[in-house]
């Protein structure tokens, strides 16, 4: 699972990318533990408080491993994204709760 990146990003991976941060998982969770939990709580929006109403799931992201591509079973560079469907423009800017989702998983920034 080390050298796994798992994501669903229905915007560009890029975007994802460029809103990394990096959380040390809870003690005792495994990678794989924590990244099934972080996705069920991103995209269903299940994490306290909620996010508000009116926003539509766009993706998520958990790369184990810090930004040099070590403490892979402690550390991933994280992204909970959604946005708001019903704003005016072609493509509408992406809302991150990456905080609030580590948060409410036990996860603290590194």
């Amino acid at each position: 699972m080390a050298g796994i990146a798992v994501f669903a990003i229905t915007g560009t991976v890029v975007q994802a990318i460029d809103s990394r941060l990096l959380y040390t998982i809870p003690k005792g969770e495994s990678m794989e533990g924590f990244t099934d939990c972080f996705e069920q709580t991103c995209t269903k929006g299940t994490w306290k408080p909620h996010p508000p109403r009116g926003l539509t799931f766009r993706g998520f992201l958990v790369e184990p491993g810090d930004y040099s591509g070590k403490n892979a079973d402690t550390e991933a560079k994280i992204v909970c994204s959604w946005y708001n469907a019903s704003a005016p423009g072609p493509s509408q800017p992406s809302i991150t709760f990456t905080v609030q989702v580590a948060e409410y998983l036990g996860a603290t920034k590194t």
